[in-house]
């Protein structure tokens, strides 16, 4: 979104918001965006969209992406404007913690005690959390927004494999998918690549208590080449990597190749093959997936997918590719 879109950041009612050690990260008053999250390719204006209108009143989000998408950045900016952003937070780890099981059972008894829990990977829940889980939802299903139990809960893996193996409860799944965002991978908003690069950068110079550094034109096009198939969070490491090699307040190509290292490095497509290169297997994969579970209806396979038309259009054209 542009400077002039750019959300503020309001206060919450009451209560408190957990900094960037505790559960939902930080949200920063210093970076544009929505809400902090940067994007303005059409993918990421169907989630930024779909956020702003249903978050202030959804009891239970579920968010799936790859891992290094942004999930638990989109889970922090999804309780900021939910019906519960003043009440307390916590985790749901799903290991065998006295205070987790301790928030559940209050919410299975019926509490209206305002209380949102995160659940950065759903796959790591047991079966006895699950049900655990299930138990809370359904009991506080009637409560007004804002009272009793919210959940924000997220997951790399694929839903419809996780549910035809039984490692994911169905009726967990539905209460839920209520509202469901999906994060696409940076292959298919390499647009937003140049937007995010430099803010990318000063975190990391700020990490590293560095002078701000800025990125040359042939080091923005050799990140704009890359796979990258660790998404955002590899793109950040890679910028991190490059700050800290750098020896002039211009970092050029070199240095981000270094940066990237020789493994991505040989995977780089050259500048004539971009607009041939075709999809990543696991874009792939999901892509014919979406097509099959929406029986060939491509709107509805981009709305799975939580792309525009346009984009899914152009994600079929490098299928073919």
């Amino acid at each position: 979104m542009s400077d002039a879109t750019a959300r503020p950041l309001d206060p919450p009612p009451g209560g408190r918001l957990l900094d960037a050690q505790a559960s939902f990260g930080r949200t920063r008053d210093d970076v544009r965006g929505f809400y902090g999250m940067l994007g303005e390719s059409d993918a990421m204006r169907v989630v930024f969209h779909a956020v702003d209108r249903l978050a202030p009143h959804a009891r239970a989000t579920l968010i799936t992406g790859a891992a290094g998408t942004g999930k638990s950045l989109l889970a922090g900016v999804a309780h900021r404007l939910g019906p519960c952003r003043g009440g307390a937070q916590v985790r749901l780890l799903g290991a065998d913690d006295a205070s987790e099981r301790e928030q559940l059972r209050e919410a299975a008894r019926g509490s209206r005690t305002a209380v949102t829990c995160f659940v950065p990977e759903l796959a790591d829940l047991s079966p006895d959390r699950q049900a655990e889980l299930v138990r809370a939802l359904t009991a506080t299903a009637d409560l007004p927004a804002g009272e009793g139990l919210h959940v924000v809960a997220a997951t790399s893996r694929h839903t419809p494999t996780e549910l035809a193996s039984g490692r994911l409860r169905a009726d967990l799944y539905f209460r839920l998918a209520v509202v469901h965002y999906h994060l696409p991978g940076l292959e298919l908003r390499r647009d937003d690549i140049a937007l995010l690069a430099p803010a990318l950068l000063r975190d990391a110079c700020r990490r590293l208590k560095t002078l701000d550094r800025t990125l040359a034109s042939a080091a923005l096009r050799v990140l704009e080449e890359q796979p990258w198939t660790g998404h955002v969070r590899e793109l950040a490491n890679v910028l991190l990597r490059a700050a800290a090699l750098a020896d002039d307040a211009v970092i050029g190509a070199q240095t981000i190749r270094e940066a990237c290292g020789p493994v991505i490095e040989h995977t780089t497509p050259l500048r004539g093959e971009r607009k041939g290169h075709g999809l990543a297997p696991s874009d792939r994969a999901r892509v014919e997936a979406a097509l099959a579970a929406a029986s060939g209806n491509k709107s509805a396979a981009a709305a799975h997918l939580g792309v525009s038309r346009r984009a899914f259009y152009r994600l079929l054209e490098r299928l073919e590719a």
